[in-house]
């Protein structure tokens, strides 16, 4: 490997220092004291974190999100620290995922759980802790089976929730780190988000170990399901400064050059900090931020769509997996796919109830939903990568009709649900377009 890409591995871990800091500082700036602070803090520790959860919107004001999203990328770091793990595209994809996701279901207690358990069962095997630090860091899609099981479980309360949490969120991590290793031979590795599919089945298996024991949830805490809206500007500017920080970053470590080779770089996905360097992901990472955020601003010129905690989890995964296999090319059909689909069933749906069909098309594609199954469809990027843009649009368009159906499967309790619905279409259409021969 070059000596540009060896300084840009050294320097990486300083690039998310800086990251984590400005998160920091958007919680102190958005905090009206600190007590509000802390309350707010303590509020978001304490809810069950499912996937109906939006941090920006509780308990009322921005700060304590961000600082649990800067709080959350320095665990992670430590994480990373600590284990001796030679930053690669998977880790930096994850550790802009769990930024996004401090957003949504996940703060500093209950991402550990989860950990534990990945790392408990590969230090059980023998195995370097190294080598699964990015299967540890991706297995907190399951974070929420803590937080539920202590503080939302109908049956429990006190220290028995807590521990009852605490040994299910180890097990989801134990269970992850069996399943993780096997799955890509049912996808070959045709989505990116191979953990999230092992969350998945992760899930579902807590759920029904919950329900076996007549332990129950609900999936709304709040008597009014309450997210951000009508604040785009301002929490679009913030992903804007985000997406900028990664961008000059990139550039100031040398990275434009080797970028205009990686805009429309189509393959199966894989480690692009190998591949490119370190620099380039980074300025990928941005342009594939602006790509995802101008996405929901599209959707709210044609009908409203809001940025909210739920948006930024997907748009900072995004961000991520420009290190690790996504790039503009493979991101583009995948969006459209979901648009088109959107579209249509939408209008139809409309039609069925009476309602005007574009008016009905257009609502259905700023939804909450139907943003988030747009954004996160880049995990399927290795589809069009392999296979070409048609491919990659049916893909996307597979997944937007799917993912309705998967969250109730696990409970809403696995954050990357999309995740879980992306993997199975992968398992569905790569054997399909492979037979057909379906070549780019």
């Amino acid at each position: 490997m070059s000596l540009v890409k060896t300084v840009h591995e050294k320097t990486i871990y300083h690039v998310f220092i800086g990251y984590a800091a400005i998160l920091l500082a958007f919680g102190v700036f958005f905090s009206p004291s600190v007590k509000a602070l802390v309350d707010g803090y303590v509020y978001i520790l304490a809810h069950p974190g499912l996937i109906d959860f939006d941090g920006l919107a509780h308990p009322g004001h921005y700060g304590t999100a961000f600082f649990n999203a800067g709080l959350t990328v320095l665990c992670a770091l430590l994480v990373i620290k600590l284990t001796n793990t030679k930053i690669q595209g998977a880790h930096i994809a994850a550790v802009l995922q769990i930024s996004g996701f401090a957003f949504f279901g996940k703060d500093i207690v209950n991402i550990w759980f989860p950990i534990i358990g990945v790392y408990g069962y590969t230090a059980w095997q023998r195995k370097p802790l190294s080598d699964i630090t990015a299967t540890a860091l991706f297995s907190t899609a399951l974070a929420p089976v803590f937080s539920v099981t202590a503080f939302g479980t109908n049956q429990l309360a006190g220290l028995s929730a807590i521990l009852s949490g605490a040994f299910l969120g180890i097990l989801a991590g134990v269970i992850i780190a069996v399943l993780a290793g096997y799955l890509t031979s049912l996808h070959k590795g045709y989505t990116l988000f191979n953990t999230g599919f092992a969350a998945g089945l992760a899930g579902i298996m807590i759920n029904a170990l919950r329900s076996s024991v007549n332990m129950t949830h609900e999936r709304f805490y709040d008597p009014v399901k309450h997210y951000v809206s009508g604040a785009n500007i301002p929490l679009g500017a913030i992903l804007a400064l985000l997406f900028l920080y990664l961008i000059i970053a990139g550039c100031a470590l040398g990275g434009l050059k080797e970028y205009k080779n990686m805009f429309w770089f189509k393959s199966k996905g894989g480690n692009y900090v190998e591949k490119f360097g370190c620099a380039p992901c980074l300025i990928n990472a941005g342009v594939l931020g602006f790509l995802a955020t101008g996405y929901v601003f599209m959707a709210d010129t044609l009908m409203k769509a809001d940025i909210n905690g739920c948006l930024y989890a997907c748009i900072l995964t995004a961000a991520g997996f420009a290190a690790n296999g996504v790039t503009a090319g493979t991101y583009l059909p995948l969006m459209t796919g979901v648009f088109l689909t959107a579209s249509v069933t939408g209008g139809i749906g409309g039609v069925i109830i009476g309602q005007s069909f574009l008016h009905s098309a257009l609502t259905k594609v700023g939804t909450r939903g139907m943003l988030l199954t747009a954004i996160y469809s880049c995990g399927m990027a290795p589809i069009p990568g392999e296979h070409g843009y048609k491919a990659g649009i049916l893909a996307g368009m597979t997944h937007a009709i799917l993912v309705p159906m998967t969250g109730a499967f696990h409970g809403f309790m696995s954050l990357y649900n999309n995740g879980l619905s992306l993997s199975l279409v992968a398992t569905f259409l790569h054997p399909i377009y492979s037979k057909m021969g379906v070549k780019e």
